[in-house]
């Protein structure tokens, strides 16, 4: 009986031995906007993250990692001067973000919203020049599929199947040119969709690209800006979710029974998602999966800087080009009072693209310094007064919810008037064009006092046409009237470049030495 018990233990212990057995690692990236060089050519000043310093970190998980899958979450094609210079000035030279992406063998990427920052064509062109598919489950134009919904990646013998998700936000985010014909459609309904395909093609692993934040902010009411828990609540059958969005970072979660993971933008870490599996009955089957970022640590590929040379050997040029005199310096700050000098020029591009309106709402971008005083008036000091792009949008807005609005704003604030240490500036609407006061020692909900609009006395139940940016629209939905926006035909950024050279460069009664300096 014993010799016979052992025999049998033998046998199963050699079965155990003998178990199929392999891992697979993937590797992500997100909201890199752009950050392919190791350089800010705004600033003009080596950077310490990039693509450069995270392609060195993949060199070596491809070294000690057989299965290697490498994806990206989305907002990779816009966000640098480098993507601007490209979109605006060198469209007829291959995509820079592609070029370098083909060059480290991208898997496969989902789309963000700034991906259709530069328009439909310049998107599709960049879709068009990947050898990697682009994916997004949500999104259809004319009743088809925008990009690929999903893809399988046989690695290992494993079949890893990806589906992508893109915030539906997107075409609040975005100018009506620039989604034409695109609907956006519910993440969880077409994540179920999704699955099911990914299942009855026999994936053995299922892994969700999101362009979306966790929420539960806007997860279940329009914009559904972010929503993955929404998604991971109501959709079974996903195993990892890797996101990005909020340029946040999130090594390891648990959400659900799904392993999320988001690493963090510009290329200053990379998502490293490990699975363990075994083959049981002819299917595999996940033993463990894991998952933590890697930050980029001072060492580089040098050579992918000199892959883009084609586009950075004329950035600096353009970037340096003198746009005209002003002798002041122009700042920001974080004072609500006083926001600073670069506040009330974007206050006067706004009114330039759109005079008639009541009021003009600008958000505090960050706390510094554009031009030094006496230092002429660049192209890079445009990059400098709106580091982030967007499209101006003049929408209607009732009297009780622009106080709504700017209580908001003001709620940011602590009780002595500064901004709180949590507090994000760029949440924070200011108006001009309008009287109004703000007590910061009065209860929040109550610190704002409206005396009039565009020279009226306020009405709260007034409506009042508003002129802000297309993310800050997107945010204020609640107190937005719909129905007849109107959209600027350029970015905000384009737009501060003409009013800048028209303020300020040099007039035809000028003379060659630029004498002379005008007033704003």
């Amino acid at each position: 009986m014993k010799k016979f018990l052992g025999v049998i233990l033998i046998g199963l212990f050699a079965l155990m031995g003998f178990a199929q057995t392999t891992s697979i690692t993937i590797v992500a990236s997100t909201d890199s906007h752009g950050y392919i060089t190791s350089y800010d050519y705004v600033n003009d000043k080596d950077l310490d993250y990039g693509l450069p310093y995270a392609a060195y970190l993949l060199k070596n998980i491809r070294k000690e990692h057989k299965n290697v899958i490498l994806v990206d979450c989305g907002d990779t094609l816009s966000g640098t001067a480098l993507t601007y210079f490209h979109a605006y000035y060198k469209s007829d030279k291959p995509n820079p973000v592609i070029k370098v992406m083909n060059e480290l063998k991208y898997d496969i990427a989902v789309l963000g919203n700034h991906d259709f920052d530069f328009g439909q064509q310049y998107l599709v062109d960049a879709i068009n020049q990947a050898k990697f598919p682009w994916i997004s489950a949500n999104l259809y134009q004319n009743n088809f599929p925008f990009t690929y919904i999903y893809k399988i990646i046989e690695k290992g013998g494993v079949k890893v199947g990806f589906f992508g998700l893109t915030t539906p936000a997107t075409k609040y985010f975005e100018p009506p040119k620039n989604v034409k014909d695109i609907i956006f459609k519910q993440m969880a309904e077409s994540a179920k969709k999704a699955v099911q395909s990914l299942k009855k093609e026999g994936a053995d692993v299922i892994v969700a690209l999101v362009h979306s934040g966790k929420g539960p902010m806007y997860a279940i009411k329009e914009p559904y800006e972010n929503a993955l828990y929404y998604v991971l609540e109501n959709v079974k059958g996903i195993d990892i979710a890797i996101y990005g969005h909020t340029h946040k970072e999130n090594p390891i979660e648990i959400y659900n029974n799904v392993l999320i993971c988001q690493p963090k933008n510009y290329f200053q870490s990379l998502g490293v998602i490990m699975i363990d599996l075994q083959k049981r009955d002819g299917h595999w089957e996940i033993l463990n999966k894991a998952s933590t970022t890697l930050h980029v640590n001072g060492k580089m590929v040098k050579s992918i800087d000199k892959e883009v040379k084609y586009i950075t050997s004329d950035l600096k040029d353009f970037l340096n080009q003198k746009i005209g005199v002003y002798k002041d310096p122009i700042e920001f700050s974080e004072d609500y009072n006083n926001p600073g000098t670069g506040f009330d020029l974007l206050y006067k591009v706004e009114k330039s693209a759109f005079g008639d309106a009541d009021v003009y709402m600008l958000t505090l971008p960050y706390k510094g310094v554009v031009k030094e005083k006496g230092e002429a008036l660049r192209i890079r000091h445009a990059f400098k007064l709106l580091p982030y792009d967007n499209y101006l949008v003049k929408c209607n807005i009732k009297g009780a919810n622009l106080l709504k609005m700017l209580e908001k704003g003001a709620d940011l604030f602590d009780a002595t008037g500064k901004l709180k240490p949590d507090a994000k500036p760029y949440f924070c609407d200011i108006a001009r064009n309008i009287d109004y006061s703000v007590d910061f020692t009065k209860p929040e909900g109550s610190r704002v006092v409206i005396k009039k609009v565009n020279g009226r006395d306020f009405d709260v139940n007034a409506v009042y046409s508003v002129v802000l940016t297309t993310y800050r629209y997107a945010e204020n939905l609640d107190f937005i009237e719909k129905g007849g926006e109107q959209y600027s035909n350029e970015s905000f950024r384009t737009l501060a470049i003409k009013y800048l050279k028209s303020q300020f460069g040099k007039k035809e009664s000028d003379s060659k030495e630029e004498k002379g300096f005008f007033n704003w």
